[in-house]
């Protein structure tokens, strides 16, 4: 493994002449929680296999600090995405450390945690679940049947359910990670607010929009009943509700979108008048407020007005410029599959490039965005086969919404974007009309 100049430097440091293998082991692990922290995962794993390798020139090391290292370089290789070699080096940590204590010793807690993640990052969907299981048993042996600890193992469990497709025990498993974290911290005590948020986003993942609503008016209501209804902390719950309403379409008594509008309000009307909004707050609740109003076609200089303020309150922070730029440098798709999308389009748009026909088909439109983020101009500058789907391909460019670009805090138009389908498609499948269309062009390319 090829070390970086500055991880070399280090590492030499920790090897220098005349210091005891303490004093080596202790650098050499000071070097690994730099390189992590830093982010330069495979420096950080050559650095453990370092501490290892001087761990064991000495004939009676202490084998659980042995299983500890290899715990250390397990994690800096699973934050290498270097899985397999992550698991190996987690099973035998827990090896190690079972042959030193028991099966049920809460010193196998991080490497079996370690394991769990790991498999999950694999994609080994039934080995995570199983060792997450087995993560549990032992946690919840040494430490009780609550705790913090114990509702975070529950919740990457939720989620391994939620991969292997099993969405009823992934829905169970947060309604525990929910009851875990209500025993800690009863009543409305603002620390269950991360089990709160993770179940209702699971109920809206697995389907369950209507369910994943009432959630995160619960949410609503507790922060109210906590801190009152112009609290802060009631912005990520009125952003999630409102974009659960319009994504999913939720009509409940009143029209869902308007449902949505009043709780964007309100987040606006929060960061306008409290003292404690930051100019980050208020750039977001506007930009939020205008990507809202812009997929529901509302009044254009509403969407307009927000977008210009929210460029305004990033623009008086300059550490803010940075995420100026990258917001509004350009267009931003907002609906890749806009509301009422025909059937058909969103099959072909399912199957696009797909290898079940045994011909390859495109069309590509060209368009102008407009400073109102919506197309125009449309027109299509490459179909093969012809009028296959140049009608349908051009519909839903129209249907687009965009996020404009700004310059100089003013929205501006952006001429010249493309959209390309491909497909495949089977030549006995293709309507008469393209058929013959076909036809007529070979037979003028011929004559020419």
């Amino acid at each position: 493994m090829c070390l970086s100049l500055s991880a070399q430097a280090q590492l030499a440091g920790s090897l220098k002449l005349g210091t005891s293998t303490s004093e080596r082991i202790d650098d050499v692990r000071a070097d690994y929680e730099y390189l992590l922290a830093e982010g330069e995962f495979e420096e950080a794993a050559a650095a453990a296999k370092l501490l290892i390798s001087l761990l064991l020139q000495d004939p009676d090391y202490d084998r659980l600090v042995y299983a500890g290292a290899l715990t250390e370089l397990a994690s800096a290789q699973h934050n290498a995405e270097m899985l397999d070699a992550a698991i190996e080096n987690y099973q035998l940590a827990i090896e190690v450390i079972t042959s030193e204590r028991d099966r049920l010793s809460a010193e196998l807690v991080p490497a079996m945690l370690g394991m769990s993640r790991a498999y999950l990052a694999a994609g080994r969907y039934t080995e995570s679940i199983r060792n997450f299981k087995q993560t549990l048993h032992v946690h919840q042996v040494n430490s009780g049947l609550y705790g913090d600890e114990k509702a975070q193992i529950v919740a990457e469990l939720s989620e391994a359910y939620f991969e292997l497709g099993d969405f009823s025990k992934a829905r169970k498993m947060q309604d525990s990670y929910v009851n875990i974290m209500g025993h800690d911290y009863p009543g409305d005590d603002l620390r269950r607010l991360p089990s709160l948020y993770s179940r209702a986003d699971m109920l809206e993942r697995t389907g369950d929009a209507y369910r994943s609503q009432d959630a995160y008016r619960r949410i609503i209501a507790m922060i109210e009943r906590a801190e009152g209804g112009r609290s802060l902390t009631l912005l990520p719950a009125f952003v999630a509700i409102s974009k659960l309403l319009v994504e999913h379409h939720i009509v409940d008594g009143d029209d869902g979108l308007q449902k949505a509008k009043r709780f964007m309000r309100r987040a606006v009307d929060i960061v306008e008048n409290s003292d404690a909004a930051d100019s980050e707050m208020r750039a977001n609740v506007y930009m939020l407020m205008g990507d809202f109003l812009c997929l529901q076609s509302a009044n254009r200089h509403q969407v307009i007005r927000n977008y210009e303020l929210a460029w305004q309150e990033m623009s008086e922070d300059e550490n803010l410029i940075a995420q100026r730029e990258m917001l509004f440098s350009g267009p931003t798709l907002l609906n890749r599959i806009p509301f009422r999308t025909p059937p058909a389009m969103l099959d072909l748009l399912e199957n696009a490039s797909s290898d079940g026909g045994d011909k390859n088909g495109i069309v590509t439109v060209r368009y102008d965005v407009n400073r109102y983020g919506r197309p125009e101009n449309v027109r299509i500058v490459e179909s093969d086969p012809p009028e296959l789907y140049d009608y349908m391909a051009k519909n839903h460019v129209r249907n687009f919404a965009f996020r404009p670009k700004l310059v100089d805090g003013k929205a501006v138009s952006s001429p010249g974007r493309l959209f390309e389908l491909r497909y495949s498609y089977s030549e006995e499948d293709l309507p008469d009309k393209v058929r013959q269309n076909m036809e007529t062009v070979a037979v003028s390319e011929t004559a020419q």
